[in-house]
């Protein structure tokens, strides 16, 4: 195999998607590499994507071609499972079935064939599916090693109503796979699946329970000279066994949150204890955090959160200074809420919402922390320690806390919820209607702060996040028809922007970037825009469809899909 093809295999499997495919789309000129794994791979990377009715298309020839190539076989039936769970089309879990079937009944792979076995099922041919899983019983009973095998064999167990024999493989399955999250979200999906058509026993659904996640915030360790005590260094312990008390009651697995001393810091160290992941999520540049958020408290919490931002993935949701823009705090809140539901949603569950916070300090104030929480959209969901009983005296503060640098204000640089237009594609009288169009939605509207030309783009940024997905509707709608393919790329970020004063090209560039790889007529965000708008689960549909290298400093971003709930 060419270096290209195994290039393309190891974007796919590390999830990067987007840059499979546009690597895919170039080599099909290639007439040296083997054409087959290329459309294999075009058809897969396309698929995973968001957008199966175009892989279908890449791969229908080659599957008439090669009907015998499991491979080729195994991904067009899984293509065709997932336009049936998007569309709940009988049409597609038939051409799935059949397209599984059909292999296994030429070639005997176990894969194709416990496929085949439930997608009958799924299809409405239950004693089909049956007799399927039985051949796949016969063909691993005595032979399976795989954590695959055992959990192919323990699916057909399930098909054939075999209980018990399938309760003890799917376990063993799911020893093999260990902490492996991919696999057991794998296998999860398709028993979520299967559910709908056959009951699932929940002793099997246990065995492959997806981890909990849970949502942080809470309040930091009480500055020096602060009136009204709320969180004194001497209760540090009691609220920290209190966190752990709760993760235990929740079963927590994924912890989101940042790290500013006291509570944070006190969650991502529970969670570390518990050997849980931890997600840190900082607003801007560490340096700055660490001298607004941390170090007031004194040398050992700033050892602490160094510790584990080391130790743990860091989103940071820009690298620039914090210069005064508390708007970048909301942005924060926001992006630890909205990652903890996105990756929850990838596992078909809810996150937890665990907080510490002050019942009394919430009820006498009005905006920050209250609104914060009126965006948790999973009410009863939500667990507060309140620390307000375990204030008795106020100790001094022993740490001797580090001095505050000075902050440099940056102004005229907002929270922005972008879009990014490319119409390119459209021809010269096509993009004067669809330029027409936004304009006469943005001229006059408060909440437009950036709107700039380019010449095969418009790039529109507003305050709040509802005002710019109403605007993109409007556009999505009233525009996209023009051309029934949709020809235009729809990229959406949340950011600060340099709108009046020396605008950075980098940010542009990052829209552009991101534009010229995602497939056309689909609107797509960057992994922090996708968590605002994962606040908002009855209005929007979101899944990743992968990652992208924008730029060495800013590392890989990761990708959505975007879809209005009508």
């Amino acid at each position: 195999m060419s270096i290209e093809l195994k290039s393309i295999e190891e974007l796919i499997n590390h999830g990067r998607y987007l840059e499979a495919r546009e690597r895919s789309l170039v080599l099909r000129a290639d007439t040296s590499v083997d054409a087959q794994r290329v459309t294999q791979l075009l058809a897969l990377s396309t698929s995973k994507c968001g957008s199966p009715e175009l892989a279908v298309e890449y791969l229908t020839s080659l599957y008439a071609q090669f009907p015998n190539d499991s491979e080729t076989a195994g991904i067009l039936g899984g293509i065709y499972k997932s336009i049936f769970r998007k569309q709940q089309n009988t049409k597609f879990a038939i051409l799935s079935r059949d397209t599984y079937a059909k292999n296994f009944e030429q070639t005997g792979n176990y894969y194709t064939g416990i496929n085949a076995a439930t997608m009958s099922v799924i299809a409405g041919k239950a004693q089909q599916g049956r007799e399927l899983a039985q051949q796949v019983i016969l063909k691993l009973e005595n032979t399976a090693t795989s954590e695959w095998e055992w959990a192919s064999l323990a699916e057909a167990y399930l098909l054939t109503k075999s209980r018990d024999k399938a309760i003890t493989t799917f376990t063993k399955a799911r020893q093999l796979i260990g902490t492996d999250w991919g696999k057991v979200l794998s296998v999860y999906n398709q028993l979520w699946l299967l559910d709908h058509y056959m009951p699932v026993p929940k002793e099997v659904f246990k065995i492959f329970a997806p981890p909990v996640v849970i949502a942080f915030t809470g309040h930091m360790l009480d500055a020096p000279g602060r009136e009204t005590p709320r969180f004194p260094a001497d209760i540090e312990h009691q609220v920290k066994q209190a966190i752990k008390a709760a993760l235990n009651t929740l079963n927590a697995s994924v912890g989101y949150c940042s790290l500013a001393c006291g509570a944070d810091i006190l969650f991502a160290e529970a969670m570390a204890e518990r050997g849980g992941e931890v997600q840190v999520v900082l607003p801007f540049a560490a340096a700055d955090f660490i001298n607004i958020s941390v170090a007031f408290a004194g040398l050992e919490w700033v050892h602490r959160f160094k510790a584990l931002q080391t130790k743990y993935p860091n989103l940071v949701l820009t690298r620039e200074r914090y210069g005064g823009n508390d708007d970048l705090f909301v942005l924060l809140g926001k992006s630890i809420f909205g990652s903890a539901i996105l990756r929850s949603r990838s596992y078909q569950q809810e996150p937890f919402l665990l907080t510490v916070l002050s019942e009394f300090d919430l009820k006498r104030k009005e905006g920050g922390t209250r609104d914060m929480l009126q965006l948790w959209p999973f009410g009863q969901r939500h667990t507060n320690i309140n620390p307000d009983p375990l204030v008795t005296t106020v100790l001094p503060n022993e740490a001797a806390p580090q001095e505050q640098l000075p902050i440099n204000p940056i102004y005229d640089r907002p929270v922005l919820y972008q879009v990014w237009l490319d119409v390119s594609k459209l021809i010269a009288t096509e993009r004067s209607t669809v330029i027409k169009a936004i304009k006469t939605r943005v001229d006059g509207n408060a909440s437009v702060k950036l709107m700039e030309e380019y010449p095969e783009a418009v790039w529109i940024g507003m305050d709040t996040e509802i005002a710019l997905l109403d605007l993109v509707r409007l556009v999505w709608n009233e525009v996209t028809p023009l051309k029934q393919e949709k020809p235009v790329r729809v990229v959406l970020q949340a950011a600060p922007v340099k709108v009046k004063t020396a605008m950075s090209d980098s940010d542009a560039d990052t829209l552009s970037t991101i534009a010229k790889v995602i497939p056309h007529g689909i609107i797509f965000a960057t992994a922090t825009m996708a968590s605002v708008l994962a606040l908002y689960p009855k209005k929007f549909h979101l899944e990743q469809v992968g990652s992208i290298n924008v730029a060495p400093e800013q590392g890989y971003q990761d990708i959505f899909k975007v879809e209005f709930i009508r």
